[in-house]
């Protein structure tokens, strides 16, 4: 038998067996797909035939929530956010998640480009993805100010959003294009403080992960050592625009939180933005840069939380031992904010 209606008995989610009910379901579900179609996902559009109606009470009248695989979790169709269920949205929410680089991103990004392990600081467009999936529906625009090798462009590729950028480095910039040339008019070479003079407007999301102040250019001579030996960078770039190059900690700090202030003029009304970043520490002394940052930030974005990510496989190293306390650092912090504007 087909169900058309499902409800939450116990702990698990099941089809409501009384035939009246089930006619009811399915006569507002064509209602729902004849007036609420702007609202229901691609997803559950394509595969209409399998869509149930949803509410946890079994109360028809008052469901407002589709389903397809009840083990997924039911779709509110007043989710003005993005295009999760429930049992989605909760998972993303937990406040920390652990994330190594995948082989799949890496050898999708050899693939394309030789000259792609070039830059010494990237992340995975997977991990970026589930960003995006939560902070944005289908078709809805993403910025990235600092976007290096093009990895936030390929998380938008990847989830049917469309990407903007800014990259200050030409042959990252080239790297981009070559990665993602669907959203070649929306990447722009250029400094990231210059956004609002570009055709750059109304973005729904913005994602990114600026320079951790100078840190690569005092990385370990190891590592600077191994990357000259493949003739890789070691730094983003040469130029005095590039934040990494700053060695003055409050005018790398002022110059960033400018970028940001400038990002607020390019969102819509209440668009989040995430900004990946983490303390640091320089001649002994921690540097509390994401905090400096979100206190900053606050007095024009609300902020609205943060999520932390663990690199677990991040090799530890003997700091301060046996006189004094010194942490390996392997978390970031995934700041979230929000334009809010009365």
């Amino acid at each position: 038998m087909r169900y058309f209606f499902y409800y939450k008995p116990n702990r698990t989610i099941e089809p409501h067996k009384d035939e009246t009910v089930n006619q009811r379901a399915e006569q507002k579900l064509k209602k729902i797909f004849e007036t609420k179609s702007a609202l229901i996902p691609r997803v559950y559009k394509e595969q209409w035939n399998k869509v149930a109606l949803y509410h946890p009470t079994g109360d028809v009248e008052k469901a407002n929530a589709i389903l397809i695989n009840p083990e997924d979790g039911a779709y509110d169709l007043g989710n003005k956010i993005n295009d999760l269920t429930g049992k989605e949205w909760t998972k993303f929410t937990s406040s920390w998640f652990v994330f190594n680089a995948l082989a799949v991103d890496l050898k999708q990004e050899k693939e394309l480009d030789s000259h792609i392990e070039d830059h010494p600081a990237t992340f995975s467009p997977t991990m970026i993805s589930d960003f995006i999936r939560f902070f944005t529906k289908e078709g809805m625009s993403v910025l990235d100010p600092f976007c290096g090798i093009g990895s936030t462009m390929e998380a938008c590729k990847r989830t049917n959003r469309v990407g903007f950028a800014t990259e200050l480095n030409p042959k990252y910039y080239n790297l981009i294009l070559k990665r993602t040339p669907e959203f070649k008019d929306n990447i722009f070479n250029s400094d990231a403080v210059l956004i609002p003079t570009l055709n750059i407007k109304n973005i729904d999301f913005c994602i990114s992960s600026p320079p951790y102040w100078d840190i690569l250019n005092r990385s370990t001579k190891d590592f600077e050592k191994k990357r000259e030996q493949r003739q890789l960078d070691v730094n983003y770039s040469d130029t005095e625009l590039d934040l990494g190059n700053i060695a003055d900690y409050n005018q790398f700090l002022n110059k960033l939180t400018n970028v940001y202030l400038n990002i607020y003029r390019v969102l819509r009304n209440n668009a989040y933005i995430v900004i990946i970043i983490k303390n640091v520490k320089k001649g002994g002394q921690l540097y509390p840069l994401a905090w400096d940052l979100s206190r900053r930030l606050s007095e024009k974005y609300v902020m609205k939380d943060e999520k932390i990510w663990i690199q677990d496989k991040v090799g530890l190293a003997p700091y301060g031992y046996p006189f004094s306390w010194t942490s390996n650092i392997i978390h970031h912090y995934c700041l979230i904010f929000r334009k809010e504007e009365k």
